[in-house]
């Protein structure tokens, strides 16, 4: 039979895209009346009708023979033109297939069992969730997906809807088979419905992660510092603490002084300052130390590595509080350790509007590879005289 005339799994496939779509499926859960739906039909010719007649009858055949089910139920109808030959006389021959009812297509398709599971999610949603039947209306397909899970999904979006969430993290979760891993597995399409069922109020669209968008508790940020002299508020005994950050804002340190520095074993070898701490600032956690109010009334001194990632958080850092000095980052301390340079994986060109004239002006020589291809100077590798010379002025 020859493949460039349209056979009855080429008019299938057409409409299995279709409903995979979801074209058909948003159609049946809104109620809409049936359109008949028309697939043309590529057919023989004339002379493949004369040449081929054989193949042309066999063709046809199996378009009459499978256009019924073997219980005789109608799977579709179907359109003809007529063929007219000499020699040949007259023949009907398929020009169109006609699924002229929605359960046509899905015995065709063979998809009654998803339409008996969208009939079942349908009814769940409307009896537990009303607020989200259009959406599953609208989505049909992915809450097919999710069919086995679609109870626990909305017993899970009940529970936060009905709950003021402000006080509570995501652990407090409590339903019986349902817990925090539940919900990671299927964050994407909770966040979908949370985003329906739940007051504009009680949505952060803008918030990193889903506790914080959705308003549950997320976990806290944590400074970790030294005591670089001894200080009142603390017994003589401590020497490092790690608090919370939310709570330490509301401990006014008397120092004069903050340190921040990125590298651990150099945090930990920091010299005693008179009046001053040193926090451990971890990269980009450094944004967490915006939180501590009395910042803004210290001086803060940055110290972080060479390279252009380097100069990016002392950029963010000075955005946030305008008392930021740096040290250690300079063409002098570069120069004094070449043997020590190493290769920064990812460097950024993006613009810095917060460093100094200096600082932009060795920025912009790591940028353009003056000293050699992506240089950077880890702070560990900064001798330790060099620290010592550096703090100085302030052990005065």
């Amino acid at each position: 039979m020859a493949t460039r005339w349209t056979r009855v799994p080429d008019v299938a496939a057409v409409l299995r895209k279709r409903w995979d779509r979801g074209q058909y499926l948003r159609s049946y859960a809104a109620g809409e009346p049936w359109q008949v739906v028309r697939i043309p039909v590529k057919a023989p010719t004339a002379v493949e009708v004369r040449d081929d007649l054989d193949d042309v009858i066999k063709w046809a055949e199996s378009f009459r023979r499978d256009s019924h089910t073997a219980g005789g139920r109608p799977r579709f109808g179907l359109e003809h033109r007529t063929v007219k030959g000499k020699g040949m006389g007259s023949n009907e021959l398929p020009r169109a297939v006609l699924v002229q009812t929605f359960d046509q297509l899905c015995s065709l398709l063979g998809t009654s069992a998803e339409v008996a599971r969208l009939d079942s999610i349908l009814v769940q949603t409307r009896e537990r969730a009303p607020e989200l039947g259009q959406w599953v209306i609208d989505n049909p397909t992915a809450a097919l997906e999710h069919h086995d899970d679609w109870d626990d999904l909305l017993a899970t979006v009940r529970w936060v809807a009905d709950r003021d969430t402000a006080h509570l993290y995501l652990r407090h979760l409590d339903l019986e088979g349902i817990d925090t891993k539940f919900v990671e597995r299927h964050q994407r399409l909770l966040g979908q419905l949370l985003m329906v069922a739940l007051s504009p109020q009680r949505v952060q669209p803008d918030a990193v992660g889903f506790a914080a968008r959705f308003g549950f508790r997320t976990k806290p940020d944590y400074t970790r510092f030294r005591l670089l002299c001894d200080l009142p508020t603390f017994p003589a005994e401590i020497s490092e603490l790690r608090l919370r950050t939310d709570e330490l804002a509301t401990i006014d340190l008397p120092v004069r002084t903050v340190f921040v520095v990125e590298n651990e074993i150099s945090y930990l070898a920091f010299p005693e300052v008179r009046d001053a701490i040193v926090a451990f600032g971890e990269g980009f956690h450094v944004a967490s130390l915006e939180r501590l109010p009395w910042l803004r009334d210290r001086e803060i001194v940055y110290w972080g590595d060479i390279d252009t990632h380097g100069f990016s958080i002392l950029n963010r850092v000075r955005a946030r509080f305008g008392n930021v000095r740096s040290i250690l980052m300079d063409h002098q301390t570069l120069l004094a350790h070449q043997r020590q340079l190493v290769t920064e994986a990812s460097p950024t060109r993006e613009t810095l509007d917060h460093l100094t004239s200096q600082e932009n002006a060795l920025y912009q020589d790591l940028i353009e590879d003056r000293f050699g291809p992506s240089v950077r100077l880890e702070q560990e590798r900064v001798r330790f005289s060099l620290v010592d010379e550096a703090l100085w002025p302030w052990r005065r």
